[in-house]
């Protein structure tokens, strides 16, 4: 019997059975993927996907957003209410006239300032109001009013006028102050003013077309002129002034002496009484006040003489 021939391969009988016991354990032994597969679908329930994280971390930043944009305007507001409680002023001028000179501006909110000779008025355009300050002389104001005015209250922008202790508010006018050592006078062309006193006193006292009102510095308003009172013609001849026209009827000739002095650098001085309680009417051309002058003796039972140094002296004439 031929010898039995066993073929090596490179190892013991025994490692060769451990090597075969190893090949047919891996069917007998789950992998660890295999092993975890029971877990899969309870993680996938209880953890995000990566899809879900990103729609979570979008989410979270549009939040953020929202609140920056929030925190963003909540602060803008906060600073818009500080401005409009503040009012600061965004344009100051001080216009002026010198003695003869008469002459209108337009501001930069549309309304219309024409001062009388010798007049000064300082303009304060805020925020949410207009200031004027009327120093001296005499002034007459056209108001205007944004298309929104009387529908948005904080956005009216109120118009003032301060002189001789008063304060004029205007409510929708055409009117003149005209400033005195010791007050103001307040004439509605058209309109409505309402006028405070500066120390708090008294009520505030309203106008309408054709009104009048006079006040003393230091004193309580007078009340409510009376109907009669508004006379559209004296309120107009009161205002001639912005159409080059002095209007005289009945008036004093030293009213009228102290209205033409305003017009002229040197004196013009009535040289009795008796002159100046004379009366006199018409209209002159406010540009020609020395002819006005020199017609005064038509006029009412006077002489006038012009001195060598511009002084105009007017005396009763005797016959």
């Amino acid at each position: 019997m031929p010898p039995e021939i066993t073929r090596s391969t490179g190892g013991t009988r025994s490692a060769r059975q451990g090597a075969s016991a190893q090949s047919s354990g891996r069917s007998a032994h789950l992998p660890v993927d295999d092993a975890l597969a029971p877990f899969a679908d309870m993680l996938r329930r209880h953890l995000p996907t990566p899809e879900e994280i990103e729609q979570a971390a979008a989410q979270r930043q549009k939040l953020r957003q929202r609140r920056a944009l929030r925190a963003g305007t909540a602060a803008a507001l906060a600073a818009l209410a500080l401005l409009l409680w503040a009012d600061p002023a965004l344009q100051r001028q001080t216009l002026a006239t010198a003695v003869g000179q008469r002459q209108s501006w337009q501001l930069a909110d549309g309304s219309e300032v024409q001062l009388n000779t010798g007049s000064r008025v300082q303009v304060a355009q805020h925020l949410r109001s207009r200031r004027l300050v009327l120093d001296q002389g005499e002034a007459s104001f056209e108001v205007s009013h944004a298309f929104w005015h009387g529908w948005v209250p904080w956005l009216q922008r109120p118009f003032t006028v301060q002189a001789g202790g008063v304060v004029v508010q205007d409510v929708g006018t055409v009117f003149g102050v005209h400033r005195h050592e010791d007050g103001a006078d307040i004439t509605v062309l058209q309109g409505r003013v309402r006028v405070h006193s500066m120390d708090g006193g008294g009520a505030p006292v309203e106008l309408s077309t054709g009104q009048h009102l006079r006040t003393r510095a230091g004193r309580p308003l007078p009340q409510l002129v009376p109907p009669e009172a508004g006379d559209g013609a004296a309120a107009l001849a009161a205002l001639a002034w912005r159409e080059g026209r002095l209007v005289l009827d009945g008036t004093p000739l030293s009213e009228a002496v102290a209205q033409m002095q305003r017009y002229r650098s040197a004196p013009i001085v009535l040289a009795d009484r008796h002159a100046a309680q004379l009366r006199i009417s018409g209209q002159f051309d406010l540009d020609r006040i020395d002819q006005l002058l020199d017609l005064l003796p038509r006029l009412a039972p006077v002489q006038v003489r012009h001195e060598d140094d511009g002084r105009v002296l007017i005396s009763t004439r005797h016959r």
